[in-house]
């Protein structure tokens, strides 16, 4: 676990860790040895199944919505099918020609029917990813973790603000890597290294064009986490996680703030 930060002020010592929502390998005995002794424990939002329930309503239209394969090529439908569920190699070409049978028979576009594009979107990329061995989460590990040692856990924000900037999204971008989805093998090992070697500079790189690096979700987003985690970093004994994107920025205010930041290359004692 290389994405960890020590923060430090006057006697008081945090820790800043960087997350990945998604994931091939558990981070869980090192998390461990970060929260056993925090006095709080800070996660960007809700991570419980209630609010997850939230998120899944927002993304669901409440009526008839445009499917997200109508603003894509066939093409790139084909190419999105085939990744997910490599059966649909060879078939999705003739049931393109009756548009009522590739609904019917294709597994993606039923996967994602009644969905809002970020939503769908995301749908799909867990679905790849899952089918990749991504079967872990950094932040929820921790969330679980902090849950089974009795913390106090602290979300920096609510599900609606969470909401808001998921369907801020653009569908511009949303289009885009969609489109790329023959390089996804090696954006997702270009991750897991750079997150693995805890390249920031990297990672920001290789990622620039995935949907949520824009503004609103990076850096305006830097300062609400910061200023809301503020209070806990004061008292000290405090872990905050947060998506690594934001392990910069926050950094950055942190020495603003007078808080010494170092990169942590050991395990916690």
């Amino acid at each position: 676990m290389k994405m960890v930060r020590e923060v430090r002020k006057e006697d008081k010592r945090s820790y800043l860790i960087g997350t990945a929502h998604f994931f091939p390998y558990s981070f869980r005995t090192s998390l461990s040895r970060y929260i056993k002794d925090a006095r709080a424990v800070l996660f960007e939002g809700p991570l419980d199944g209630h609010n997850m329930a939230k998120v899944v309503n927002a993304g669901t239209y409440t009526g008839n919505g445009a499917h997200l394969f109508e603003n894509l090529d066939r093409q790139t439908i084909e190419r999105i099918s085939e990744a997910l569920v490599p059966v649909c190699r060879g078939k999705s070409s003739f049931l393109f020609f009756n548009l009522r049978t590739f609904r019917e028979e294709n597994p993606v576009y039923e996967m994602i029917k009644g969905l809002k594009p970020w939503l769908a979107f995301f749908t799909i990329w867990s679905h790849y990813l899952e089918r990749k061995g991504w079967r872990h989460s950094v932040d929820y590990e921790a969330y679980t973790l902090a849950q089974e040692m009795g913390k106090n856990v602290v979300f920096l924000e609510t599900i609606e603000e969470q909401i808001k900037v998921l369907e801020s999204l653009s569908l511009e971008k949303i289009r885009y890597f969609l489109g790329r989805v023959d390089h996804w093998d090696e954006y997702a090992q270009e991750y897991v290294k750079s997150y693995l070697d805890g390249d920031l500079e990297n990672l920001k790189s290789t990622w620039s064009r995935f949907p949520t690096r824009h503004t609103a979700v990076i850096a305006d987003r830097d300062e609400i986490l910061y200023k809301r985690m503020r209070a806990y970093l004061e008292k000290g004994d405090a872990v905050s996680f947060v998506g690594a994107p934001h392990l910069r920025g926050i950094s950055q205010l942190l020495a603003a703030d007078g808080y010494e930041v170092h990169k942590k290359l050991h395990a916690a004692p």
